[in-house]
């Protein structure tokens, strides 16, 4: 008989469980694929939230390159794949309304074109009433804490410094012309738009910074070096100016990767052990194999062929399952929240439905899912090698076992 006949043979049929040498690769399989789908849901969600927050900080505030001075046609001129260019004054400041109730807050002080300009922070922005022009714009979190609409005064502390007059500073009333909400809370907290139109002396003397976004976000060095080659010096890019904010949310990820990524520790673990004692239980299997011609690798392979099968066979079920899992994730919440809902009713509760992201303690509506192929790819290998990497280690023995000492007995 050839050798690879055999070798799939007695690898279908040593994958089972049998008296000798206990439970089969069955609950090991098992493990991996709760170990993929565990993982892909984990890393697709948290991706959500991190792209979501990193998309909000460009379109909003960062913008993927700034330059300290500049003209914007210049900019563009000089960047042919840039999407917009849009000068701002930023201003960092005290707001009240008129019950003397304050917050702080950073004012962004943009041409009265800014939005046509700049196609995605209109998009981001998300204006739920009024409209961006004639007066300040104000986040969603504070128009309610400081119970503003359209139309309402905001009354901004303006500070200035002169050489001989000193520092003064007085208030200026702003009319709110609209309110927005981009899903960020700290940005619909404390960060609004005033047109330039309506600023009046706010923002006068304050150095202008021009906000350049590109088509690729990832191309920032190439056009770092336009704009150095256009004699626009100081340009800094987006992974620069929010290094401190990204580098979190990596390390955030790095570590969450890892914690979830010990359960393919503890399932190579277990598969390792279960193949050590069917080697065990196998001895004279072996041996007498071995005795009729198989050699070391060809036994060993049988191993091998058996935790590649586990692996794999996890690897495609969790892959399988935790991209139906993480793709309907808000469905599957919503089935969870009616059923603990049916049940509690059934049981005769009142009040208000159990819900896992209640709007009274949580700032988001629907979860977020991103995955990315190479992530995607990454989880999957990583729970078959880690079956095949076991079954290597705990078959490492079977090239000890000599057919005259275990047959002289029998």
């Amino acid at each position: 008989m050839r050798r690879r006949p055999w070798v799939l043979f007695v690898a279908r049929r040593w994958f089972g469980s049998s008296d000798r040498t206990g439970p089969s690769l069955g609950p090991a399989t098992a493990g991996i694929a709760v170990g993929v789908a565990a993982l892909l849901c984990v890393i697709g969600v948290m991706n959500g939230f991190q792209m979501g927050y990193i998309d909000a900080v460009l379109d909003l505030d960062s913008y993927h390159i700034r330059l300290p001075s500049g003209d914007a046609e210049a900019v563009l001129a000089a960047l042919p794949d840039a999407e917009a260019a849009v000068p701002f004054v930023d201003l960092r400041t005290l707001a009240a309304n008129r019950r003397g109730k304050a917050a702080a807050l950073r004012i962004k002080v943009l041409p009265d074109d800014a939005l046509e300009r700049d196609r995605s922070l209109a998009a981001r922005m998300e204006l739920r009433s009024g409209e961006y022009g004639g007066g300040v714009v104000v986040g969603s979190v504070l128009a309610r804490q400081l119970d503003l609409r359209v139309g309402d005064t905001l009354s901004v502390l303006d500070v200035k410094a002169d050489e001989l007059d000193g520092i003064s500073t007085a208030m200026v009333d702003l009319t709110v012309s609209g309110v927005y909400h981009c899903g960020y809370f700290d940005y619909d907290a404390a960060l609004v738009f005033l047109p330039e139109s309506a600023a009046g002396e706010l923002g006068r003397g304050e150095a202008r910074v021009v906000g350049v976004k590109l088509r690729d976000r990832y191309g920032d060095e190439h056009a770092m070096a336009a704009l150095a080659a256009a004699g626009l010096e100081g340009a800094e890019s987006w992974r620069v100016y929010n290094r401190a904010f990204f580098g979190a949310l990596r390390m955030e990820k790095s570590v969450m990767l890892l914690l979830v990524g010990l359960i393919f520790i503890v399932v190579g673990v277990n598969i390792f052990h279960s193949m050590r004692k069917a080697v065990y239980g196998r001895v004279e299997d072996i041996a007498t194999m071995k005795a009729l011609g198989a050699g070391s690798s060809s036994v060993r392979r049988v191993f091998m062929l058996d935790g590649a099968a586990a692996g794999a066979g996890g690897a495609i079920i969790g892959l399988v399952v935790g991209l139906l899992v993480v793709t309907n994730v808000n469905g599957v919440f919503g089935a969870i929240e009616a059923a603990v809902a049916a049940v509690y009713g059934a049981l005769g509760g009142r009040g208000p439905g159990f819900e896992f992201f209640s709007p009274e303690l949580f700032y988001i509506g629907d979860v977020p899912v991103r995955l990315s192929f190479p992530e995607t790819l990454f989880i999957a290998s990583a729970g078959a090698l880690a079956a095949v990497a076991a079954a290597w280690a705990a078959s490492s023995r079977v090239s000890r076992i000599m057919p005259s000492e275990v047959l002289r007995d029998e």
